[in-house]
């Protein structure tokens, strides 16, 4: 006998959404889909949930988070690349537009 994703969702307490993600992951052991609807086994028991919930991550993006100052020579590098991509930049819109000109 079979259940809808409704009956099984407020059975385990989870939304139908979650229930239906889990049907097309196939993570409901004999869930099938007929006509359009989900059909899960009276049977089937509640999915494992695979969330980290022992705080493992907890800060992890605090730990990677490099603050170093650039040097002055390397600052001015970078500056000097961003204007010769602005100023390549500018030339090749400048081309654009001038071939939009004299084809008018």
């Amino acid at each position: 006998m079979y259940i809808s994703i409704k009956q099984y969702a407020s059975d385990w307490g989870l939304t139908i959404k979650y229930v239906q993600l889990l049907c097309r992951q196939g993570k409901i052991d004999g869930a099938i889909k007929e006509k359009g609807q989900w059909m899960i086994p009276e049977d089937a028991g509640k999915p494992e949930d695979h969330r980290v919930v022992s705080g493992k991550y907890k800060g992890w993006r605090q730990k990677y988070n490099v603050n170093c100052k650039i040097d002055g020579d390397l600052q001015k590098m970078i500056d000097e690349v961003n204007e010769n991509a602005l100023r390549a930049h500018n030339i090749v819109e400048k081309k654009k537009r001038l071939v939009l000109i004299t084809k008018k």
